[in-house]
């Protein structure tokens, strides 16, 4: 097996933008401009075009909205009648997750709740994980999240592990030991915690 080269740093810079599917497009931009907050920037129409993997439909409505931090959301309309997706099975999108600073978190939920929409949480998910959850008008599972570390390290800092605590998880993966330092190698650790 050639051993694969090792990336130079992340290429990408975060989201471009996210895609769902809608059938009823007002509805659609009612809810993420309302409910969310988003603002529409972008509206336009996609023609078919074979082997492109572009939709299989023609001209759709292609609507983007900015959804915070340089960052779109983006919605097609496809036609109504057609079956719905299930986040739980394999393929399928489980949830889309929105950061936002603890601050501004129990806001956000109650202008949520004020809408109409009902909400699940918030709950504590362990570590600095504090969630809530709700569905938009199609059935994609939404999530607010927030930091409750006692120090903003941002999104990714504040998800990093010490090498025991990967190491714990990784070895439930892989039983070979090789496999578990060469995903130990890659990962960004916290240090650990010396006593004093």
């Amino acid at each position: 097996m050639s051993k694969q080269p090792e990336p130079k740093g992340i290429a990408a810079r975060g989201v471009d933008h996210l895609a769902i599917v809608c059938d009823d497009m007002p509805t659609a931009m009612d809810f993420y401009t309302r409910v969310m907050g988003f603002r529409l920037v972008h509206v336009r129409r996609v023609p078919y075009e074979q082997d492109r993997w572009q939709p299989p439909y023609d001209q759709l409505r292609h609507y983007f909205f900015d959804m915070g931090n340089d960052s779109l959301f983006a919605i097609f309309e496809y036609p109504k009648g057609l079956p719905k997706q299930n986040r739980d099975h394999v393929g399928g999108m489980q949830h889309v997750a929105f950061h936002v600073p603890f601050e501004r978190f129990d806001a956000m939920l109650e202008h949520v709740k004020s809408c109409g929409v009902e909400v699940v949480g918030p709950v504590p998910l362990g570590g600095r994980f504090w969630s809530a959850y709700f569905l938009d008008p199609f059935g994609v599972r939404l999530e607010i999240a927030t930091s409750r570390a006692p120090v903003e390290e941002g999104v990714v800092g504040s998800v990093l592990q010490t090498d025991a605590e990967a190491r714990a998880e990784l070895e439930t993966l892989f039983s070979d030991p090789a496999e578990v330092e060469k995903w130990l190698h890659h990962m960004p650790l916290k240090k650990e915690a010396v006593a004093a």
